[in-house]
């Protein structure tokens, strides 16, 4: 390995009017062809085919992951830590991870970090002045809803390219900062083919260059400070070549009493309450490669989780001081609740020592908790941020529809026609009508034991027993708000169609009364099923005590409020201070405009009127 830099003047893909040294030409309006990419609307995680698409990738990726390691053929790629600013008397590094969405999140994050100096207010008042950092790391699930060439380009690296866009280093470049990267289970959806083409071939992110060759780094930092970037390949455990490459940075180049930053894709410290194993991987590399060499981990990053938290520990005496876990995965996907997370998280590095285990604390969320408790209800929203999803319970409603029918069997016109016969019947009537058919009964057990396998059990039930009968109870608690869903419809069809086809003789009556039901039953079924599935994810996610189902339903609400990331410092006393940044409202799409004049480096697009008012959501220095 060597400790060169080689970064060629790789130039990025030009698009329109771009000479063939030059910058690229500045946008005169917003089109596809201006800007050199298309604006993309965030992800409708309910969308049937978004749902069929992801959940195929993924199962893909967990079924021949372990067969084909793309990490394992990286090793054929020669590495190298990147040494450049160990010298220098101060570095500032950006941190945002779950970038890559919906153009209006992801361009009001991009922008507000690309501000050559950004000025925020504390919670106190005191104005604060950053400048940009020297390096952008990126975090992880740097596209959404899976890797592609399309979604690298269109939903990551178009935004970036227009905060901050590329300008020639010429034969003395200007200082163009760095941006590293680590993969999350998204960026691994296509086996980490765009995120390598990304990030791992000396290209730009705009104006920002990467430097890395694979899909995990190492940086010396000032004031024998480190940076390692880790692909753990969603909670697999480390491939021999990247362990072997941290273990050539700690015995060759790091020294006893450095003090390690580690980004990782997931903070699995938070996940400790359901899966005990979840620290695994990251216990490893404390047990096996930092603890034996004297290396400090004193703050750990990570996203997928898209909010704000840190936990902290406090260390055994004044020597050890206090240690970070932070999640910061605001760069641009839909908002998680903080409401849910665990005050504590007991870490146990060695499993062969009972008494090896560190507990930290949640110090610090944003949004705050009521804040993020109140946000559940959004996922009420559902059918109005997801519309293609009406379909599956419209579908749901149709084949109740029927079945209720035939389990009255007595929907016949009479001499007295259609409203009369439906007269007769009332509520109750209709939702038995469910259960005298054999087929619909039986349809109805399926579905309850389907969403017994949707639902999530609460965290605080361990056992797994128990937890299967939590999922139980949870899934007939949804189920039975479907089947009153699909009743009340299935009564309000019955009766329009009735009223509608009473005017009409013999088989013309027949044929009005079953397509105004079915209409009937399909549209006014998809939102009330909709409906009922957001009513049963906000009290999954809102009801004091249950805090489960925290990703549907905030996944459903798709709330792209509520940004962050974090902009570190290493000072030249040898400190390190951690700034998260919070953006309450995002920009929406509407409201950006190109900016057709101005200097090479100044942003291709702005908002319309007054621009995102970023602040600063929590400060900690580390020594």
């Amino acid at each position: 390995m060597t400790t060169e830099e080689r970064v060629p003047d790789v130039r990025p893909r030009r698009h329109r009017r771009s000479s063939a040294t030059g910058p690229p030409a500045r946008p005169r309006d917003l089109s596809p062809r201006e800007l050199g990419f298309e604006r993309q609307p965030a992800t409708r995680w309910f969308s049937p085919r978004v749902l069929a698409v992801t959940g195929l990738h993924a199962g893909v990726t967990n079924v021949f992951g372990s067969f084909l390691d793309k990490r394992e053929l990286q090793a054929s790629r020669p590495v190298e830590v990147d040494r450049r600013y160990a010298a220098w008397d101060e570095v500032w590094i950006d941190y945002v991870a779950d970038t890559g969405d919906g153009f209006a999140a992801t361009a009001t994050v991009a922008t507000t970090v690309a501000r050559p100096r950004l000025v925020v207010a504390g919670p106190d008042g005191t104005r604060h002045e950053l400048p940009r950092g020297d390096i952008l790391v990126l975090g992880g699930d740097e596209v959404y809803p899976i890797a592609s060439t399309s979604g690298y380009e269109n939903r990551l690296e178009g935004p970036w390219r227009a905060a901050l866009p590329w300008t020639d280093p010429g034969p003395r470049p200007p200082e163009h900062p760095t941006v590293y990267a680590v993969p999350g289970n998204h960026d691994w959806y296509d086996g980490l083919t765009g995120f390598l083409r990304q990030f791992g071939q000396n290209r730009w992110l705009g104006g920002w260059r990467s430097h890395q060759t694979r899909s995990y780094f190492a940086v010396q930092l000032p004031h024998r400070w480190w940076l390692w970037g880790v692909d753990i390949q969603s909670d697999a455990l480390i491939d021999e070549p990247q362990l072997d490459f941290f273990t050539y940075v700690a015995d060759e180049l790091a020294q006893p009493g450095d003090r390690l930053v580690l980004a990782t894709a997931v903070p699995s410290w938070t996940h400790l309450e359901t899966e005990p194993d979840a620290y695994r991987n990251l216990a490893y590399l404390e047990r096996a490669l930092l603890r034996p060499r004297g290396i400090e981990l004193k703050l750990t990053l990570a996203g997928d989780q898209h909010h704000y938290a840190r936990y902290t520990h406090e260390g055994d005496d004044d020597e050890v001081g206090p240690t970070h876990k932070i999640t910061s995965g605001g760069g641009g996907a839909f908002l998680h609740p903080t409401h849910q997370l665990p005050s504590r998280a007991a870490i146990t590095v060695d499993p062969d020592d009972p008494g090896d285990t560190t507990e930290y604390r949640l110090a610090t969320r944003y949004p705050g908790p009521w804040r993020s408790r109140l946000l559940s209800l959004a996922a009420l929203l559902l059918p109005l941020r997801n519309p293609s999803f009406l379909v599956v319970p419209g579908a749901v409603s149709l084949m109740g529809l029927w079945a209720i029918q035939f389990g009255l069997r007595s929907l016949d016109r009479g001499p007295a026609g259609f409203a009369a016969a439906a007269a007769r019947w009332g509520w109750t009537d209709v939702a038995g009508g469910i259960f005298r058919n054999p087929v619909s009964a039986g349809a109805l057990i399926v579905l309850w034991f389907a969403l017994a396998g949707f639902a999530e059990a609460p965290p605080w039930v361990r056992r797994p027993t128990l937890r299967g009968a939590a999922r139980l109870l949870m899934g007939g608690a949804h189920l039975a708000l479907h089947v009153v869903a699909v009743a009340t419809v299935t009564l309000g069809a019955i009766t329009l169609a009735a009223e509608a086809a009473d005017p009409f003789a013999g088989t013309a009556g027949s044929w009005v009364f079953g397509t105004v039901a079915s209409l009937f039953s399909f549209a006014v079924g998809g939102v009330a099923g909709s409906l009922v599935l957001g009513l049963y994810l906000a009290a999954a996610i809102g009801l004091p005590g249950l805090r489960a189902h925290a990703n549907e339903a905030f996944a459903a609400a798709r709330i792209t409020g509520w940004k962050n990331f974090v902009r570190l410092h290493v000072a030249p006393d040898g400190s390190l201070t951690v700034r998260a940044i919070g953006i309450d409202r995002s920009v929406p799409r509407r409201r950006w405009q190109a900016v057709p004049d101005g200097a090479p480096t100044d942003p291709h697009i702005s908002p319309r009127g007054r621009p995102p008012r970023p602040r600063l959501v929590d400060e900690v220095t580390i020594r």
